[in-house]
């Protein structure tokens, strides 16, 4: 066997003792059966494909979650330019919907926190559009709030994402006894 495969696998088989994926014994019994009496012990655990792959998956949602915020802070930072910033910030709201469409992100699990970032950036562009446009309107912002909050609990119904439908149904709640209190 290739000595670089046959390290990446008693990589792997260190890994899953150290996470207890496989009985402690099974796990030592691979890793004999795999070193061939070799020394094992200089094969270390970090050296997993799942860790290397766990770590890329975390850098790709920080970079995202960086990006989100730099992006949607923006708005609110550069005021003279409404126009840009709000086409820059629908762009990047479209690119990440769109990379939630594809199967690899799905099962890396990154979806969900596309889907969570797409939504507050949408929640940022439709306030950043009240202050530009139509400042002083308090049910159109109100409105707006509530377009939000239903799109939220209908994208929790129609996805099964239990924190979509939750935050929707809370926000409108709470717009509802806000418009009750305030009648």
């Amino acid at each position: 066997m290739n000595p670089q495969r046959k390290r990446m696998i008693i990589s792997e088989i260190k890994y899953w003792k150290q996470n207890k994926l496989l009985p402690e014994h099974y796990c030592d019994f691979l890793i004999t059966l795999y070193a061939q009496g070799q020394d094992e012990k200089e094969v270390k655990a970090t050296e997993a494909i799942l860790v290397k792959e766990k770590k890329k998956l975390e850098r790709k949602i920080v970079l995202m979650t960086i990006l989100a915020i730099i992006v949607s802070g923006g708005m609110f930072v550069f005021t003279q330019y409404p126009g840009w910033t709000l086409t820059l910030t629908a762009v990047v709201l479209f690119s990440f919907l769109l990379l939630t469409m594809r199967k690899s992100m799905i099962q890396m699990g990154i979806a969900p926190i596309l889907y969570i970032l797409a939504s507050l950036m949408l929640l940022l562009m439709s306030l950043k559009l009240w202050v530009v446009f139509f400042d002083g309107h308090t049910m159109l912002l109100i409105g707006l709030l509530m377009l939000n909050c239903a799109l939220w609990l209908f994208a929790g119904r129609m996805l099964k994402l239990q924190y979509f439908t939750i935050s929707g149904a809370a926000g409108l709640l709470l717009i509802i006894v806000f418009l009750l209190v305030s009648i």
